[in-house]
């Protein structure tokens, strides 16, 4: 039995990947473009565009379950060469942001939200991993430092609960491997409700360092986000925020389905000190 990983640059596949093979499962990684990848031993590493799949069923060739990848362009070619391979389960990561009243027409769910119709309408087997806001978007804020010495924040008391990719890896591991939870949407995301300014603090204090911070307009927020995505997804992400006035609330699935509570933002900054190594100011 083999377990195809797309999408294998991403944190979360990689997590997959390792655990994966830690627990002796035969594993197939794909990515669009697979040279750079440097696969364990005894692991397959193949190209799939998930946008063009035109080579969907040689990837698929003998492969029981998927860890997918959102991505629409492709979806229905996919799930059409998953369905005659014979796959028995799909475990998709998807987004938090697909429980909104309107996915469809709403810029940050639409994608993820297709792919989620497709894979329940292919009638395989599924599990849908719908994420929140990941711990590891804090490291946006070390370019901030970079670029102006400051983190730009629209919105600095917005509450969310950021979710190591860790445990995103864990809990698609785990569901992967025990072949449970099908057809069923797991709601993902950290066990504490943070604002912005709080996440901040502490990644300052683990660091040992300063991370100013200043509160810009709305205009000005959106100014600085179309550099890198489109207007309609930054003022979906923007509206977010703006809603987001009271904690979230916290879902306890990862205890649930790996019996041990998620990491917190703190534990995600101390793995991650690496990543500020360079860009930011030092304190004092």
């Amino acid at each position: 039995m083999t377990t195809l990983v797309t999408g294998a640059r991403g944190g979360v596949a990689r997590g997959v990947l390792t655990r994966l093979v830690a627990a002796g499962h035969g594993v197939r990684i794909a990515s669009s473009d697979p040279t750079d990848l440097e696969p364990p031993a005894g692991v397959e590493a193949v190209r799939l565009s998930l946008r063009e799949p035109d080579n969907a069923a040689s990837v698929l060739r003998d492969v029981t379950s998927v860890f997918l990848y959102a991505e629409a362009a492709g979806i229905a070619a996919f799930v059409e060469a998953a369905r005659a391979a014979d796959v028995r389960h799909i475990v998709l990561l998807s987004s938090a942001s697909t429980a909104a009243p309107d996915p469809s027409g709403n810029p940050l769910a639409a994608s993820h939200h297709a792919v989620e119709v497709a894979v329940a309408e292919s009638g395989i087997p599924h599990t849908v991993l719908r994420p929140g806001a990941f711990a590891g978007n804090a490291i946006g804020w070390k370019y901030q430092l970079l670029g102006t010495g400051s983190i730009q924040l629209p919105y600095p008391n917005a509450q969310v609960a950021p979710i190591h990719e860790d445990d995103i890896a864990d809990v698609a591991t785990a569901v992967l491997v025990a072949g449970d939870h099908l057809g069923e949407t797991l709601d993902l995301n950290g066990p504490e409700s943070l604002s912005f300014v709080e996440q901040i603090a502490i990644l300052a204090d683990v660091l040992g360092r300063e991370l100013p911070f200043t509160e810009v307009t709305r205009d000005e927020a959106l100014a600085g986000l179309t550099r890198h995505m489109q207007p309609g997804y930054a003022n979906a992400l923007l509206d977010l925020w703006e809603s987001a006035v009271e904690p979230e609330p916290v879902s306890g699935t990862t205890e649930a389905i790996t019996g041990r509570p998620g990491r917190t933002f703190r534990e995600w900054a101390h793995d991650h000190r690496e990543d500020f190594a360079t860009g930011v100011p030092q304190r004092g």
